[in-house]
């Protein structure tokens, strides 16, 4: 329960920040599609966190700027969201401002490439819990990242995997990340931003709780089953402008919960 609140006071976080830059809210959730070959097409919403996870990726200090704007709202552990009731954090401002630091600190990292075998396994959970109405890593069989992963591939080096509930947008599912507020670890910030993963997958679909959920994949390299080895040599870093709404800690796999957990 203490994340859960956690997670709720740093989405809001992102929602005041969204406030601050005027920016528009997110395109209604479309789940990706699958080609009769097994190809996946991102779906826009899916797109847009690719792209707000990237962004992070290439500029780092951006988004410390965005974080910055969000202190005249907080007093000691209470944060006060202009026009919206107080919320008790886990950290209050400190976690936001280490999420600064980190950034400001942070070296820029290529953009993430789509990786076909990533997208499979992330959609692959979200149907199970679409489903199931389930929340959480495990899947069927209490099934992990790394079973779910076998059927579509191998990766190469680390694997890591990132899930939010909620009708969210990309930028506030980023954030939220970003700041991690409760988290010790800080592992969904040093996950998205790690130059040891270089490819991800990514799925948005249904949850009949939470609206919608978001799955991220990441890996250091993954081969597609009958397919050559996915890297980021290739990868075009994306434009420097702001989408509409809008990718480690190494191996440990936490999840963020929603705004309404």
């Amino acid at each position: 329960m203490k994340q859960q609140v956690v997670s709720y006071a740093a989405l809001l976080c992102a929602v005041c920040l969204l406030q601050i830059l005027n920016r528009s809210s997110a395109t209604p959730a479309q789940n990706n599609s699958i080609k009769a070959s097994n190809e996946i097409t991102l779906s826009t919403r899916e797109q847009d966190v690719l792209n707000e996870v990237n962004q992070a990726r290439l500029h780092p200090s951006d988004y410390a700027s965005y974080l910055e704007g969000l202190r005249p709202f907080f007093k000691d552990k209470e944060y006060t969201p202009k026009g919206q009731s107080t919320l008790m954090t886990n950290e209050g401002w400190d976690a936001v401002e280490d999420a600064i630091r980190f950034l400001r600190a942070a070296q820029p990292q290529p953009a993430l490439m789509v990786s076909n075998g990533l997208c499979l396994a992330a959609l692959a959970h979200v149907k199970d819990q679409t489903e199931t109405g389930a929340t959480g890593h495990k899947g069927a069989n209490n099934g992990l990242i790394e079973e779910r992963l076998k059927p579509f591939g191998m990766w190469q080096g680390g694997v890591g995997e990132n899930l939010s509930y909620g009708n969210e947008s990309a930028r506030e599912r980023i954030l939220t990340w970003l700041i991690d507020d409760g988290v010790s670890s800080r592992g969904h910030r040093i996950r998205l931003l790690s130059a040891d993963y270089k490819v991800a997958g990514l799925s948005c679909g249904q949850h009949p709780k939470f609206g919608t959920m978001c799955v991220i994949t990441l890996a250091g390299g993954f081969v597609d089953q009958k397919a050559q080895p996915v890297t980021n040599t290739q990868t075009k870093a994306p434009s420097n402008t702001q989408t509409k709404v809008p990718a480690s800690s190494p191996k440990t796999k936490t999840k963020r919960a929603a705004r309404r957990f």
